[in-house]
């Protein structure tokens, strides 16, 4: 491993960690034309390849999900979509189910990073007041044309919600996309009510089959990053795990209250048939090992 200096030009970027601000930052790999590292001090691990909102916002085209159309059901039936038959949206529901065991009640639901409107539909339906933010133009005009929710584009930031309007605010695979953490998870903090919860789902860095990947990266001497390539990629910029989400959360005004390790669906794969069944493969073990691929975490503001 090299520490970051000025003659690392793709990692040299990252050059303060967004959770601790420390600069003592530690390069892992170099793939393509970024670097993933990793801070020295509270060990988060994130993308060295500064992005602005402009270039956010690029990146989450139309193309993206329309790409990623099986995954996002695109251009599927709504009724469908808001019913949860288009797809598998058990994690949606297993989330929505854990929130209702600790707020019964129903209020008003914020879904940052809303995508299509997959779990908006679902709350929806469960009699929640569903609102949707994504940074895609796209995917919120979808929400409101498709699903006829409410929806905005643009980042939490720029929306300026009065404070306190949501009871409930749910950040599915989103806050590893934000980039600035921290401050869209204090913006989360001031919008939501006094005892509001917060649901965060989030790929886990601790996983069974990131250290896998990591392992044969290092053991080739770098030669065989496919694997790596699969799992640290541009969309991506932070990675986080336990000891990490766990401060995020309390440095940003919440009290977690429970986090868990949930198996990535093979179901939701996008590396075709072998892929599925490399994720089948280590689902048991990792879940058997606590090392699942993503981290589940429901906190109430304090």
């Amino acid at each position: 491993m090299n520490t970051v200096t000025t003659s690392h030009d793709v990692a040299a970027q990252a050059c303060q960690c967004n959770l601790c601000q420390s600069e003592r930052i530690t390069v892992l790999y170099e793939l393509d034309d970024f670097a993933i590292v990793r801070c020295q001090e509270c060990g988060l691990v994130f993308l060295s390849m500064a992005l602005n909102a402009d270039k956010l916002s690029d990146m989450y085209s139309d193309n993206y999900y329309k790409e990623r159309s099986d995954y996002f059901q695109v251009d599927v039936d709504p009724d469908r979509v808001v019913s949860g038959e288009a797809v598998d949206f058990t994690n949606f529901k297993n989330g929505l189910a854990l929130l209702e065991r600790f707020r019964p009640e129903k209020g008003r639901l914020l879904d940052v990073g809303c995508a299509l409107g997959g779990f908006l539909g679902l709350a929806k339906q469960a009699g929640w007041t569903v609102t949707g933010v994504d940074i895609s133009h796209y995917a919120a005009e979808y929400c409101r044309e498709r699903l006829g929710v409410e929806a905005h584009s643009g980042l939490l930031t720029d929306i300026a919600f009065a404070d306190e309007t949501f009871d409930v605010v749910t950040l599915w695979d989103v806050v590893e996309h934000f980039e600035k953490p921290v401050e869209q998870l204090k913006e989360v903090n001031r919008i939501l009510k006094t005892g509001g919860w917060l649901l965060v789902d989030t790929p886990n860095e601790r996983s069974l089959i990131r250290s896998v990947a990591r392992l044969i990266y290092d053991i080739s001497g770098g030669r065989v990053d496919g694997p790596l390539k699969k799992l640290f990629h541009q969309f991506h910029l932070y990675y986080f795990n336990e000891n990490t989400l766990r401060r995020a959360l309390s440095d940003s005004g919440f009290e977690l209250v429970s986090l868990q390790g949930r198996p990535l669906p093979a179901d939701k794969g996008r590396a075709g048939l072998i892929g599925r069944c490399i994720v089948t493969l280590f689902s048991w073990p990792e879940k058997w090992l606590g090392r699942e691929f993503e981290l589940v975490a429901l906190a109430r503001k304090r």
